[in-house]
């Protein structure tokens, strides 16, 4: 499944995609990070980002909580 793809799911469709083990944390943040690196100069939506790797590592740790 392509970053496109991944945000256009549900929270409920990516609980369940994480629960199966079909898609990761790190995955899906990775996506979402992604698209706000494309979208940010044109929108200007954040003030404030949680540098990339904190919320990589945060995601790496969610993944090992699940497993």
């Amino acid at each position: 499944m392509g970053n496109a793809e991944l945000l256009h799911l549900t929270l409920v469709e990516v609980a369940e995609r994480i629960r199966k083990k079909q898609l990761s944390p790190v995955e899906l943040t990775t996506a979402v990070l992604d698209q706000i690196e494309r979208l940010q100069p044109t929108l200007n939506a954040f003030t404030t980002l949680v540098p990339r790797e904190d919320a990589l590592r945060a995601a790496r740790d969610a993944a090992d909580e699940i497993a």
